[in-house]
């Protein structure tokens, strides 16, 4: 399902431990916001790494999900990389998995579905769809009130991340000051347009087939000036690197990558 969907999705019965599978973390702390409308009440949340969850002894799981908080307020955990809790920790999570108006939830985060059958088998689970281009896009768009057209092409420009989306969208509303909206010209001067690394940025898009995001970083350093011969010479050298690169793979050892 969509992060928008997940907003108002609402489970059969109550749960206490429930599988998310979510590809990028600026989503999964959004899902804070979600999770107390779905469990209901007040929670208080923890985010721990499946090492940090394993070393929770087995009774105070069970004390925690069985005793109600004095202060009315019920605990949460977010768990990181939890395709490496162990099979014992999923059979004490399975003890507590049906509990009725259980004070302890505990939420199952993987940034994919992989090979965690077991996990999948044993806990209801919720799968956010896989981010796409049009789908940040419109993301901003909802959060940032950016036209369609910069949302498009700061997305180009930074990638599919929304915490780096997030942070470089904080530096292009301080630019613009709040007197005006972001425009295409803001992604320019702040992300785009940099003498010192420019060059590097072109380099990286070429070796990363992000050719989108080259022809951009070769249109600012157009408009700033850079020499055409200089970007030529960028571009020969990253594909000299390439072919050598692809040479020194099919070498069949390293004393014929070393005499190449």
């Amino acid at each position: 399902m969509k992060f928008s969907e997940f907003r108002k999705y609402q489970p059969k019965g109550s749960q206490n431990v429930f599988v998310f599978v979510c590809e990028d973390d600026f989503l999964v702390e959004e899902s804070r916001s979600v999770w107390p409308r779905i469990f209901g009440g007040e929670w208080i949340f923890d985010k721990l790494t499946a090492k940090e969850f394993e070393d929770i002894p087995s009774s105070r799981l069970s004390d925690d999900a069985l005793t109600p908080s004095l202060f009315s307020t019920n605990r949460a955990f977010i768990v990181t990389n939890a395709g490496k809790v162990t099979k014992d920790r999923l059979e004490d999570l399975a003890l507590i998995r049906d509990i009725p108006t259980a004070s302890l939830k505990v939420i199952l985060v993987l940034s994919e579905r992989k090979s965690s059958d077991t996990l999948f088998k044993t806990f209801p689970a919720i799968e956010i769809d896989q981010l796409r281009p049009a789908d940040v896009a419109r993301w901003l768009t909802d959060r940032y009130r950016l036209e369609p057209d910069v949302a498009r092409y700061l997305v180009d420009a930074v990638g599919l991340d929304l915490q780096q989306l997030h942070t470089e969208m904080e530096k292009l509303q301080t630019y613009a000051g709040g007197a005006r909206p972001v425009e295409v010209r803001d992604v320019d001067v702040l992300i785009l347009r940099s003498e010192a690394t420019a060059p590097f940025e072109l380099e990286d898009a070429i070796i990363g087939r992000d050719y989108k995001k080259a022809i951009q970083v070769l249109n600012v350093m157009m408009d700033e000036g850079a020499e055409p011969i200089m970007i030529l010479g960028r571009i020969v050298r990253v594909w000299r690197q390439l072919f050598i690169g692809k040479g020194l793979a099919g070498k069949r050892s390293a004393k014929d990558a070393a005499v190449a």
